[in-house]
């Protein structure tokens, strides 16, 4: 059997060892980094508008112009988290009724105030939710307020959890025809 003398010091371990502590000391302390938003810039829009017909005893007597379609596109560089990004969507539960669908959203909420929990979009990505707007069946006296010169009812779009803001939010009319 053969010794084989590697002519290493304990002194040479020690120092060895001794530096390699505060290395492993700095790893163990910096913290995983929290997904960034820096570089994203998301920008809603709400389109439409689709016709929507107010019937009387089976007569049309208004027509009611909704969006049917919110639409985020990312316009930054990075792409969005996969989560922590959201857009709201508020309106007058009393006119309209949704039934929100888009790839990869889970919504909260309920009539006239919606969360949506919203998908990573990639530099440059749009992400479409279709809104599946109807009438509400149960109109209150809002809408008749609205087609006698009240307030325009409107429904209010907002993102957050971007990098950018400024550019976050959108609205539109809902307009109303007597006929």
């Amino acid at each position: 059997m053969t010794i084989e003398n590697t002519n290493v010091s304990r002194r040479t371990l020690v120092k060895g060892a001794a530096w390699s502590l505060p290395v492993v000391a700095v790893a163990a302390a910096t913290p995983l980094a929290a997904a960034s938003t820096a570089g994203t810039d998301l920008v809603p829009a709400l389109s439409g508008p689709i016709n929507l017909n107010l019937t009387a005893l089976g007569l049309t007597v208004a027509t009611v112009n909704v969006v049917n379609t919110l639409t985020i596109t990312n316009v930054g560089t990075v792409a969005t988290p996969a989560t922590g990004t959201t857009a709201s969507l508020v309106y007058n539960p009393s006119l309209l009724t949704l039934n929100i669908a888009g790839a990869g959203v889970t919504v909260l909420g309920s009539d006239g105030n919606y969360t949506l929990n919203l998908p990573s979009i990639a530099p440059g990505g749009t992400l479409v939710i279709n809104l599946g707007t109807t009438l509400d069946t149960l109109l209150d006296l809002s809408l008749l307020t609205s087609i006698l010169g009240g307030p325009t009812p409107t429904m209010a779009a907002t993102v957050s959890g971007d990098g950018v803001t400024g550019n976050n939010s959108t609205s539109t009319n809902i307009g109303i025809t007597l006929l």
